[in-house]
């Protein structure tokens, strides 16, 4: 770069032996540049990818966010045509990852984001790329607005897919799955219930991988939460053939989860360390409980904890009054 200015030029001595035409040229290039440079700033729409996660396990839900920040000075309207948005992941050596399916739900929905307004939406690509081999991936995409049919180019993101590592208390299996109305005379579908561990940036995380026991293939995997390693995971089958998973999270603190064969999670709850270390007993009647430890109501609870009405004010100046006796 020249110290007059923005771009370089040639000298006296290469001006002279420059044709009239190709002068032309040049400054018509360059008036085009200005005139690109001018239209992204009029435009001025950011768009940028996050990841919550940027280490996942084959197979985990991930949690991929849009940010679109509009200074346009107009609306944008998002979602009108079903190729507003698209999608691309880049493998190792920027091999291209193929797509599963044609279902592309991800695109799905309108909305219109104001001037001077920021808005964002999130995505799980898992179910649509074939990213399940541990490697390194770039999630891309383009967002078309119909004031800008050319698209505007989304910061990447980049994540990695890692094995996760198979604990040795592993339940029973396979165990059959538990339907309302079976396939005809066909015998129920069975499933593996299968404990991994995986190390996030020295975060230990646990999980509960479902797998048909035909094909081995995953049906879905079940995040558990945080996992204090130094403590193997409680873990028991109930009548049902659900799954209970009682686990430490930190040095007092332990998480209680019931998984059925759909990987669904029915309870979660957080008990806490006391004179005794919570554990998981079995009753005569196949039933599964937590004995010991002392239950701390959360708000990650499942089903969610019941909301207690709030503490109706007393008057404080008439110990032991009623509500509504000091009025």
């Amino acid at each position: 770069m020249g110290a007059g200015g923005f771009w370089s030029l040639p000298g006296r001595a290469g001006r002279g032996k420059m044709g009239f035409m190709k002068r032309i040229v040049v400054w018509w290039a360059l008036l085009q540049g200005l005139l690109s440079l001018a239209q992204a700033q009029g435009v001025a729409v950011s768009a940028a990818l996050s990841l919550e996660h940027n280490q996942l396990l084959p197979d985990e839900k991930m949690y991929l966010k849009l940010t679109i920040e509009n200074r346009s000075g107009q609306d944008l309207m998002l979602g009108a045509t079903s190729d507003w948005i698209t999608f691309t992941v880049q493998g190792e050596k920027n091999s291209m990852v193929p797509e599963v399916g044609t279902n592309h739900v991800y695109i799905e929905g309108e909305t219109t984001v104001p001037p001077g307004l920021t808005a964002s939406r999130d995505f799980n690509l898992t179910p649509y790329f074939d990213f399940r081999q541990p490697g390194h991936y770039t999630v891309k995409a383009t967002v078309k607005f119909p004031q800008w049919p050319q698209g505007l180019a989304v910061t990447p993101v980049s994540f990695s897919i890692v094995n996760g590592i198979r604990l040795a208390n592993q339940p029973p299996g396979p165990v059959g799955v538990t339907l309302l109305h079976g396939p005809g005379n066909q015998p129920p579908p069975t499933r593996n219930y299968i404990l991994e561990k995986s190390d996030d940036l020295g975060s230990m995380k646990l999980y509960v991988r479902l797998t048909d026991a035909s094909s081995g293939q995953t049906v879905r995997l079940v995040p558990l939460g945080l996992y204090f390693s130094y403590s193997e995971p409680d873990v028991k089958l109930d009548r049902f053939n659900d799954l209970h998973v009682l686990h430490q999270t930190d040095a007092k603190a332990f998480s209680y989860c019931v998984i059925d064969t759909l990987g669904q999670i029915l309870e979660r709850r957080t008990y806490q360390y006391t004179d005794k270390r919570p554990a998981l007993q079995a009753d005569g009647a196949g039933g599964v409980a937590v004995a010991g430890g002392t239950r701390v109501v959360s708000a990650s609870d499942l089903p969610p904890p019941e909301r207690q009405p709030p503490a109706t004010p007393v008057n404080a100046s008439f110990p032991g009054s009623r509500p509504g006796q000091d009025k």
